[in-house]
């Protein structure tokens, strides 16, 4: 019996877990297992698209099983395979064990110890970059100025007040995750304490559609009609930033009396900059409120503003030849700057980087463009080159530390044969 509760001491149990995470073996089958996340999540963007194969296969703890349902959503069921993240997890503690604990700390280990560090920083750059980066979009026409940043497809309910003098106070927010979480003709309450009326979702669409009451299709669509117009379920786009999320809500007052139906749909919100939203005005009590599906948005601390867009064309063709933009940039405390934006040469300030993406509208003249910029803020963004550079140091003093000992060694029998000769 006492050696039975020997083996079964917390002690004995920290050792297996310690050689579990050190073993070379586990390395080995999650670089396997991470190869084969790789090529299904590359072949499965051929039918879903990038976002929806990324955050399936390698932003996940575990590839779930799921059944469709009728309403089009899914079930899961349980997991049968690792997923993405939870591979790299394992990764990374199998690295920090049994390469920095385990390597050997002396001078002939130090290169080990350097290059394995370097891959430590490169797998902790791609977990940053995940959790805290963001990328966005900034739309401007010649002489706008803006610090707004906005999602390519992230959506919020806004409930803005709207005072006497019909401007739009502060926003109250149910945020994108909320919305997410929802399935479709799924009912939940959102209670709303500093406004006199409560939410009610009734269902919401992650891609949807209104459609007139008076056309033949509308008959196939299920939902309840409001002002002339139901929503229809769409598809999910391969190119998530081209969905168009609705849904079906009540503003149920407080103080008693009828709710107040409407749908909404992010369409109605712009995509053109000189565009205004179109959101769902009405009233509870004497107090004003407009109601939209937004795109989410965040600031930069500081603004930029649209001096110039050039735009040129291969001759006979509509082919973008070159298209850049002239900007100022304006910094509270400090002086403006003024610098171009190329598609190569992208503009990195303040933890920031503007890069040229697209214009619009498609056919209107040169001088009558918006001008697109890509913004992305990722904290880990230097620690690729950072890691790799590590690595290489590391790889470099292993390889001549052991090409040394080789030479020596050759020296060293060299000499004994000679001598035995």
């Amino acid at each position: 019996m006492a050696t039975s509760n020997t083996e079964k001491s917390p002690g004995n149990w920290l050792h297996f877990l310690y050689k579990f995470f050190t073993s070379f073996k586990l390395a080995t089958l999650v670089l396997v297992l991470l190869t084969f996340i790789t090529l299904f999540g590359t072949l499965a963007q051929v039918n879903h698209g990038l976002v929806a194969s990324k955050r399936f296969y390698f932003d996940s703890w575990f590839l779930w099983y799921s059944i469709k349902e009728v309403d089009g959503s899914f079930t899961p069921v349980f997991p049968f395979a690792p997923g993405g993240m939870l591979l790299m997890v394992i990764l990374f503690t199998n690295m920090l064990m049994g390469a920095i604990v385990k390597v050997k700390k002396r001078l002939r280990g130090i290169g080990l110890l350097i290059s394995h560090s370097g891959m430590l920083l490169l797998l902790a750059g791609g977990f940053v970059s995940h959790k805290f980066g963001t990328d966005g979009f900034i739309a401007l026409y010649p002489g706008m100025k803006s610090s707004k940043v906005e999602s390519y497809r992230e959506w919020q309910l806004e409930l803005i007040p709207v005072n006497d003098a019909d401007k739009a106070e502060k926003a109250f927010v149910i945020p994108t995750e909320a919305l997410n979480a929802l399935r479709l003709n799924q009912e939940k309450v959102f209670p709303m304490p500093d406004l006199p009326f409560d939410v009610k979702i009734n269902s919401y669409a992650a891609n949807s559609s209104p459609i007139p009451t008076s056309a033949p299709m509308s008959a196939q669509v299920e939902g309840k009609e409001i002002d002339g117009f139901k929503l229809a379920n769409q598809e999910l786009s391969k190119k998530a930033e081209q969905n168009l999320p609705g849904a079906y809500v009540e503003f149920v007052p407080k103080e008693g009396g009828d709710p107040i139906e409407a749908i909404l749909w992010s369409g109605s919100a712009k995509f053109d900059p000189k565009e205004k939203n179109m959101p769902f005005q009405f009233r509870v009590g004497d107090q004003r409120f407009a109601a939209q599906l937004a795109k989410k948005t965040w600031r930069v601390p500081y603004e930029i503003e649209l001096d110039e867009f050039i735009f040129e064309r291969h001759p006979g063709t509509g082919v973008a030849k070159e298209y850049r933009s002239r900007i100022t940039r304006f910094e509270e405390g400090k002086e403006s700057q003024s610098l171009d934006i190329r598609m190569n040469e992208p503009m990195r300030y303040g933890g920031y980087v503007f890069f040229q993406e697209s214009f619009g509208p498609p056919d209107a003249p040169a001088g009558q463009m918006y001008s697109q910029f890509a913004v992305a803020n990722n904290p880990a963004d230097q620690w690729p080159l950072i890691a790799v550079s590590i690595t290489g140091l590391g790889l470099l003093i292993h390889f001549c530390m052991s090409l040394n000992k080789f030479v020596s060694r050759t020296r060293k029998s060299n000499k004994k044969k000679a001598e035995a000769a």
